[in-house]
C-alpha cells in the first residue's frame, strides 16, 4: 500500500497559518487613516516662511531682545 506523504503523528497539530489577517488588515486600514490625515492637516496648516503673510518671527524676536537689553543692564 503506497502512503501519500502525511502520517498521523502521536500529539502533533498542523500549524493553522490563516489567522491574524484580520489584525493585519485593520493595521493597514490605521496607517492609511493616519497618512491620509496628516497629510490633510499639513496642507490645510503649513505656511511657507517666505508667505508674505507669515510675521517675521526674527525682527519680532530683535525688537523684543532691545527692550529688555537696557533691563538687563541695571541688574
Amino acid at each position: 500500500m503506497a502512503t501519500h506523504g502525511e502520517r498521523h503523528v502521536v500529539g502533533y497539530k498542523p500549524a493553522d497559518t490563516n489567522q491574524g489577517w484580520g489584525a493585519a488588515l485593520f493595521i493597514c486600514a490605521l496607517t492609511t487613516a493616519l497618512a491620509i490625515s496628516a497629510f490633510v492637516i499639513h496642507k490645510q496648516t503649513y505656511k511657507d516662511p517666505t508667505d508674505p503673510r507669515t510675521p517675521n518671527v526674527h525682527q519680532m524676536a530683535d525688537y523684543e531682545g532691545a527692550q529688555h537689553s537696557p533691563a538687563a543692564a541695571e541688574h
